[in-house]
């Protein structure tokens, strides 16, 4: 079986990605939890991914409960 991304998985992807850039551009950090809570973002780490290849940089760190925390510390200028 053979998956491919449909045009609408990549709108969606895209709008994910700039939700997230927004988010993190207030100085708050956010989680796989917040991320599906606030934007329906099912993988926030593929999207942090895509934001690094664009050159911000992002920080993760994992709370003691292991998950993962992302935190904007800069990033190119738009």
């Amino acid at each position: 079986m053979t998956f491919q991304r449909t045009g609408e998985d990549v709108k969606r992807q895209l709008r994910q990605k700039d939700l997230v850039l927004e988010h993190l551009r207030t100085g708050q950090p956010i989680t796989q939890d917040a991320a599906r809570e606030l934007f329906g973002c099912m993988r926030l780490a593929s999207r942090i991914s895509e934001l690094r290849k664009s050159g911000h940089l992002i920080l993760s760190l994992r709370h003691e409960t292991g998950v993962a925390v992302y935190l904007l510390l800069e990033g190119r200028e738009e």
